[in-house]
């Protein structure tokens, strides 16, 4: 008389008396995932509260972004309007909020820089250290640079916003005058 196996088998030893290498896997993955590891689950799991304050915080920074935007254009539209006092306080007013605005920056070095004010220069080297690349930046330090006396590094500065924008005739004007110097 032989024995017959009836029903699921695979749990059941094998003739070598181990279990078979799906079960082993099937016990191995069981116990993985209900081993119970709070840690592992609490990092991986962002709760409502963490969701609710991240949402909350990028309405901040969204609102932020926003308001200095319109800010920024409020007082660009000050200077085109003449009433550069306005203009400065406004705009010192966002780089003091935020110094890694980089627009303001350009825009404050400028308006200081537009009345010889060399307050300009940190503004203009604090933007291309932040932006390297940024050839407005670079062509603004040039001119600054160049009405301060320091010809030289005018020139490296004027050639670099040349280079980044080589279509911007104003940028590779200005460096062509003063390399003729």
């Amino acid at each position: 008389m032989s024995i017959r196996r009836v029903g699921c088998t695979h749990h059941l030893p094998n003739a070598r008396g181990g279990h078979s290498p799906a079960y082993i896997s099937l016990v191995a993955a069981v116990m993985v995932l209900t081993s119970g590891c709070a840690g592992w689950k609490q990092n991986t799991q962002k709760t409502v509260t963490d969701q609710r304050e991240d949402r909350a915080a990028d309405a901040v920074r969204n609102f932020e972004n926003r308001r200095d935007a319109a800010q920024l254009e409020a007082a660009l539209d000050r200077w085109r309007q003449g009433n550069t006092a306005m203009a400065e306080s406004m705009l010192a007013s966002i780089v003091k909020r935020r110094p890694d605005n980089y627009d303001a920056r350009v825009r404050l070095a400028e308006l200081l820089w537009s009345r010889s004010d060399a307050a300009a220069e940190p503004h203009l080297r604090a933007v291309l250290e932040a932006q390297p690349n940024r050839a407005e930046a670079h062509h603004a330090l040039g001119l600054l640079l160049d009405g301060t006396g320091r010809a030289d590094e005018a020139r490296e500065h004027l050639a670099k916003a040349a280079e980044l924008e080589p279509e911007n005739e104003i940028y590779r004007t200005t460096y062509e005058s003063l390399a003729m110097r």
